[in-house]
């Protein structure tokens, strides 16, 4: 009778072991499958490339060639010396003979006269007409254009279009500029801007 219990024991005692083995080993492989899982998507998850902007370089603010008279504009086929300028109504050469010719301002006009000797630098003769180009502005917007014209020791002045400076030779321009009366009559601001034909480069040479 006792052995009988004893055996009854037993039994019930692996049952007990046997259910609590059932019990933990399934929760135990869901854990390590949860560990695995999480591992994988921990490398799985992609990293986080850090973006490189590129800077905007400060672009450097355009300085004007500001020039005054006496000073020299030198480019690869000639030398332009600012000599003078000045506002007249009536424009005169440097050396007068007993008969020139002259300029003079209509009535309610006035003259902005450039003058300035021209070297050729260059191996072939230049055109006198083909030296630069020159605006003037007054009153920051008003603008005027010029033409321009040779000094000539025996006609006082003679036309650019059809006179050329031999190589290596300098010769006297006149940039004559017609405006309103207004112009010399007041202090509003007035600048001429200058570019030589065979450069890019811009001038600025203040009258007041």
């Amino acid at each position: 009778m006792f052995q009988s219990k004893k055996r009854w024991v037993i039994i019930l005692l692996l049952i007990f072991f046997i259910a609590v083995i059932f019990l933990f080993i399934p929760k135990s492989q869901n854990n390590t499958q949860v560990v695995a899982e999480n591992d994988t998507s921990s490398i799985e998850e992609t990293e986080e490339i850090p973006v490189e902007t590129e800077e905007t370089p400060i672009e450097n603010e355009e300085t004007e060639n500001i020039i005054s008279v006496g000073d020299t504009i030198v480019t690869d086929g000639m030398e332009i010396t600012i000599d003078n300028v000045q506002l007249t109504y009536e424009v005169l050469p440097d050396n007068k003979s007993d008969f020139y010719s002259y300029y003079a301002a209509d009535s309610g006009e006035v003259y902005i006269d450039l003058d300035v000797s021209v070297k050729n630098l260059q191996k072939q003769q230049l055109n006198c007409d083909e030296v630069l180009s020159a605006t003037a502005d007054y009153n920051n917007g008003y603008t005027y254009s010029c033409f321009s014209v040779v000094e000539d020791s025996t006609l006082g002045f003679n036309y650019s279009s059809i006179t050329y400076i031999s190589p290596l030779e300098t010769m006297d321009m006149r940039y004559l500029f017609d405006c309103p009366q207004e112009v010399e009559e007041t202090q509003n601001p007035l600048f001429i801007t200058i570019r030589p034909s065979d450069s890019l480069d811009e001038y600025k040479l203040i009258i007041r």
